[in-house]
């Protein structure tokens, strides 16, 4: 989530940086320094925009946030192909799957977990034992999805924005920043984001002008939706209160979940994923040093948190 509001705060603001500070700013940035485009078939699978590599009978299917794409999981993660078959998705309304009979009104929570279904159907992948993988809103899209999925053995959520209620939701993403939060919703967030739909490429190219700690292609793809998907997935998968549930469903079954979050990241609610790892006994809490962009400021980290459970899991089945 963060990097998308940057990249509209950045467009809405007009701002500008020196060369120099430019220059300097993706120096200092990890994530520049540490990103490289992933490995893997790019194609489209029912529709869903995917990019498929790895071996193995468990799937891991990675999801990106609000506004990312596939491209936001690095070279770093093909380390899962050595045991898994990797799917890397762009949620629907979003990058590749932003054009392919998404209207705005069906970005709905019904259709990202029919999506995610029919993506794998056409992969082949629909009946392998998963391990549901997502970051931000992808966290809160992977635990849902797995509640609704028999193949699903493990769920990792990194930076969950799992809030009660949407007055916690708008509380959490205003103590991103005051324009965060302004550029969140309303009128001139709208009006933004018409002019990056109707002015799309000079849009991606001044993302990438506006965003230096940001890798150039991440930058870029995070202009690749509409105001409707944005919106609408916000309120279905970040606002909306189903996630409680989807756990609840999710402990019954006995399917790990672990929420991993950054120790400074301003989104997820203080305490919360404790409180939830007290709750249910299938539900483990982790904290990492970093704040909302955990697996691309620090990937060899959060991959190995998923090659953990990828392993454990494989373990756990051959028992």
């Amino acid at each position: 989530m963060t990097a998308a509001l940057r990249i509209i705060t950045g467009l809405a603001l007009g701002a500008g940086l020196t060369a120099a500070g430019w220059f300097a700013a993706r120096a200092a940035s990890p994530a520049v320094r540490s990103w490289r485009p992933g490995a893997g078939d790019v194609r489209v699978a029912g529709p869903l925009g995917v990019r498929v590599f790895g071996e193995g009978d468990t799937v891991v299917l990675l999801l990106p946030g609000i506004a990312a794409t596939q491209v936001f999981y690095g070279d770093v993660y093909d380390r899962l192909g050595a045991h898994a078959t990797v799917v890397v998705a762009d949620p629907l309304g979003f990058g590749d799957s932003m054009v392919h009979g998404t209207a705005g009104e069906s970005v709905s929570l019904a259709a990202h977990l029919a999506a995610l279904d029919a993506a794998l159907d056409e992969l082949g992948l629909g009946d392998r034992p998963t391990i549901a993988v997502g970051h931000s809103m992808g966290a809160s899209l992977a635990i849902q999805w797995a509640a609704t999925a028999s193949t699903v053995r493990a769920v990792v959520a990194f930076d969950a924005p799992l809030y009660r209620t949407r007055a916690e939701a708008d509380e959490r993403v205003a103590g991103m920043g005051w324009f965060e939060a302004l550029m969140a919703s309303g009128p001139v967030a709208e009006r933004t984001c018409a002019w990056v739909c109707e002015n799309r490429d000079s849009a991606a190219r001044l993302a990438v002008a506006l965003n230096p700690d940001l890798p150039a292609p991440i930058a870029r793809a995070g202009v690749r939706h509409t105001w409707e998907a944005y919106t609408r997935s916000f309120d279905a998968l970040v606002a909306g209160q189903t996630w409680e549930g989807a756990l609840t469903h999710l402990d019954e079954r006995g399917i790990p979940v672990l929420l991993v979050d950054g120790d400074r990241d301003p989104v997820p609610v203080p305490g919360r994923a404790v409180e939830l790892a007290e709750r249910f006994p299938s539900v483990s809490a982790r904290s990492l040093p970093g704040r909302h962009d955990l697996p691309l400021a620090d990937p060899a980290a959060c991959a190995g948190v998923i090659e953990g459970m990828l392993l454990s899991t494989d373990r756990a089945a051959r028992l």
